[in-house]
């Protein structure tokens, strides 16, 4: 297989957490399933397992981070204002 099949696999080991623990329960047949060559599957035995699932968080960490609304300009000109207020009364 291609490395950009690899490339995809990892990127959902990152992604799904169903996949990251299938992989992690029995690491060979899940990249067989995926359709990895054997050279991918050597590759991946030596695999951080610890590094995988801390990537895996810091990487959900970030999308949830993103997915945040993000407040409108009226309400941001609100909260300039309010402070600026707040420092006028002297707080």
């Amino acid at each position: 297989m291609s490395r950009i099949t690899l490339e995809v696999y990892l990127a959902r080991l990152y992604t799904d957490a169903v996949a990251r623990e299938t992989f992690l329960s029995d690491a060979e047949t899940a990249a067989r399933a995926a359709g990895l060559s054997e050279e991918d599957i050597d590759s991946l035995r030596t695999i951080d397992r610890a590094g995988l699932r801390m990537a895996a968080d810091s990487y959900a960490s970030k999308r949830a981070h993103h997915r945040r609304p993000k407040p409108s300009f009226g309400e941001r000109l609100l909260d300039g204002a309010r402070a600026a207020l707040k420092l006028r009364q002297g707080q």
